[in-house]
Formats: C-alpha cells, structure tokens, sequence
C-alpha cells in the first residue's frame, strides 16, 4: 500500500508540473508572417446553420490580404448550404462545394476534408470546423508561427466557451486529461510519434505537402483523424506542432450534457493511445488514488496530495483560459463525469454504435 501510495503521489505531481509548463509557455511565438501567401480556410459542414453564418462572418473580417474559403456541404438537411449560397453571393471569396454521396470506405468528415482539398488553390490549407469563432488575426498569427518554425502542421485547441452547468461538467475534461499528460511543446520538439496531439476543429497544413501525402485519404477511416494524421506526420519526420488556444479561436462544442458525453465518446479513447486499459486506470487513480495515500502514509502526505490535486485544476484552468474557482468546485462531478464517459465510450465502441452527425463512425461500409 506504501508504494502504490508514492506511486499516486508522484504521478499526481508530474501532472502538476505537466500542467504548470504547458500554462507557462503557451504564447504563440510569432505575430507577423514573414510572407503572407494565400490560405484557403476549408470547412466540411453537414447541419451546421446555427454556426456557418457566424463562422463565415469572422473569417471575412481576417486581418489578412490573400484567402479563399471552401464550404463542403455534406448532405445538410437543413439551411447550412441556403447560408453559404447567400454568403458566396455578397463575398467572392466564399464558394460552396455540393457534397456527393459517401463512398464506402470513408468516414463523412475525412472525405470532406479530402474534397475540400482538391478545389483548394492556397499554399496553405486551414482547415475549421463550422462550430468554432476566429479573431481577427488568427489566420495571420497562425502562419507567423508556422514560418517560425518551418512546420507543416499547426493544430490549435480552442478555447472553449461554455453556458450551461451540463457543458461545465463534461467539456473542461478533455483539457483536464490533455494539459495534463502531454508537454505541448513536445509535439514540435521530440520525434516521437507517441508524443502527439491534435484538434481537427483547427489545422493548418503546408499545401504542398498536403497534397503529395493526401492525409484524409490516407486515413480515410480513422474516426480521431486529427490525432491520426500528427502521428503519421510525425512518423513520416514531419515538423508539426499542437498548441493551446490563446484567445484567437474559440468554440461552444455542444449544449448538453447527453451531446457532450456521445461527442467525447468517439475520441477519448485516443488520448490514451486507444487503450482502453490505460484510460481506465487512469480513470480509477484520478478518482480513487487518496484512498491509499490515506490507508499507507501519515495525513500529511494526504493534504500535500489534495494541494497538489487543486493545483493541477488552477494550472489547467489557467492554461485552458476557463475559470479557476468554477473547475474547482466542480472537481468531484467532472470526475464522475469522466468515468461515465469511458464507460460509455467502452460500450458503444464494443457494440459498434458510436454516432458523430448522425453517422455510425464504427462500421464503415
């Protein structure tokens, strides 16, 4: 019990510090491109009308000279193509491409994607899901970064917005395991495959080489394509590099607490290799690793551990931009929303029914 007590301890401390690196060194590093070449934003949209306008909206006010924006619509069955048609109509920039049926094989968002890419003509290919809101300069900055560094991919978590008590409790999870496990710096700088992360609400690739490697054809069925796609890049020697949001994009993701659990289900998985073991007992030493700091060493080490616990939600919290004293006080519940959502992940992946936009993503034809 003494070990398994030190054990908890010192992995709840690397956490801590994992967290604390990745809050203090999330500036983007560069504001100006070098060059400003042309960008095409590329958007798969299947019933996003209660996003698309807005979205489209925010990229039209960029503080940047030379983009295109390509909307996939992928079998709407609502406004989501009426919008873009009246937006293409005011604004040149924005073309809509009508979406064909899914050929077998295919996720629907990696054929999209794939798609999108062929009517591209940028030298950079940013590719947004409908649901996120951009700054003015993000597409500026983020190329800053990317010249920088010479990458051929920049994925970007945005800061995510939320409303509701249901969202509070299920979205701050996915940082809580992220920010926590994985130096996003480590991303550019080891060569690890293992070491990756992504965000496919926003990525921004080099063209060229996104057209000789054709990610989203390559991995046209991987569900997580994001994660996919960074450790294939890494692989192939690749620079690419997953950042945190800093402000200049942001996202509502879902408005439920039913919608967040059955989105997340598809990719929590991945942050854990797509171990399921792993992820449980990450699950169970999160949630139940005082029980032998308490039962193998004296009260002390148990406050030194709840001290190290609060300061990992504060680091973060911080790093995420979301509030502190609310993640805090939510603690207990976010951990019971987690082990919910592996178990509910674990099912409908043993069953082959994880749903994302209304399609069966465990069974491709």
């Amino acid at each position: 019990m003494i070990y398994l007590a030190f054990f908890v301890l010192l992995f709840t401390l690397l956490r801590m510090l994992v967290a604390a690196f990745n809050f203090f060194t999330r500036k983007w590093q560069g504001e100006s491109a070098v060059s400003q070449p042309r960008v095409s934003v590329l958007i798969p949209a299947r019933n996003e009308e209660k996003n698309i306008g807005t979205l489209l909206n925010d990229l039209l006010q960029q503080d940047y000279p030379d983009f295109e924006i390509w909307v996939y619509d992928d079998a709407s069955e609502d406004a989501t193509p009426d919008i873009v048609r009246e937006a293409s109509v005011k604004d040149a920039r924005v073309k809509i491409i009508k979406g064909e049926a899914l050929p077998p094989g295919w996720l629907g968002k990696n054929h999209a994607c794939y798609q999108l890419s062929k009517k591209a003509t940028g030298e950079y290919f940013l590719f947004l899901d409908a649901d996120v809101r951009v700054g003015k300069r993000m597409v500026k900055e983020a190329l800053a970064h990317m010249q920088k560094y010479d990458l051929k991919l920049l994925s970007v978590f945005p800061q995510q917005e939320m409303h509701s008590l249901a969202e509070k409790l299920v979205v701050p999870v996915m940082n809580w395991i992220l920010v926590s496990l994985l130096p996003l710096r480590l991303t550019r700088l080891s060569p690890w495959p293992s070491l990756s992360a992504a965000n496919g609400q926003c990525m921004l690739f080099d063209a060229q080489v996104y057209r000789y490697e054709n990610f989203h054809s390559c991995l046209r069925n991987e569900k997580v394509e994001d994660i996919a796609i960074f450790r294939y890049m890494k692989g192939l020697n690749y620079r690419a590099e997953t950042l945190l949001g800093t402000g200049q994009i942001r996202c509502r993701m879902y408005r439920s607490y039913g919608e967040a659990i059955n989105g997340f289900s598809r990719s929590v998985f991945a942050f854990f290799g797509e171990s399921r073991l792993l992820a449980f007992l990450f699950g169970l030493i999160t949630a139940l690793g005082f029980v032998p700091v308490y039962l193998g060493l004296p009260a002390t080490f148990l406050v030194l551990y709840f001290a190290m616990v609060v300061l990992l939600r504060v680091f973060v919290s911080l790093a995420s931009r979301q509030n502190i004293v609310q993640n805090i006080l939510l603690a207990p519940l976010q951990q019971l929303t987690f082990l919910l959502l592996l178990l509910r992940a674990g099912v409908l992946q043993s069953q082959k029914a994880t749903l994302w936009k209304g399609r069966n993503v465990d069974k491709i034809s």
